[in-house]
């Protein structure tokens, strides 16, 4: 299991569309919750897979920051 708390300081740029500025303005407190298993195959191969969920607990973006993601993979060791 794994749980991460980012604070995202704020970064600020400008996007010109033809004669529109649109600004970005980036502030953001987030959190991810994880959670995975390893399946050992041999001593040194192995499986794994994980799951995470990320959300915004607040920020200049409305705090509708959110997402998913997923691995899958083999770890060898030497």
């Amino acid at each position: 299991m794994r749980v991460n708390f980012w604070r995202d300081w704020g970064g600020r740029a400008t996007t010109m569309f033809d004669v529109d500025q649109v600004p970005l303005q980036e502030e953001a407190t987030r959190m991810e919750l994880a959670s995975g298993v390893t399946a050992k195959i041999n001593h040194s191969l192995s499986l794994y897979a994980q799951f995470g969920y990320q959300f915004a607990l607040g920020g200049t973006d409305g705090g509708r920051r959110q997402g998913v993601q997923g691995d899958l993979g083999l770890r060898y060791a030497w």
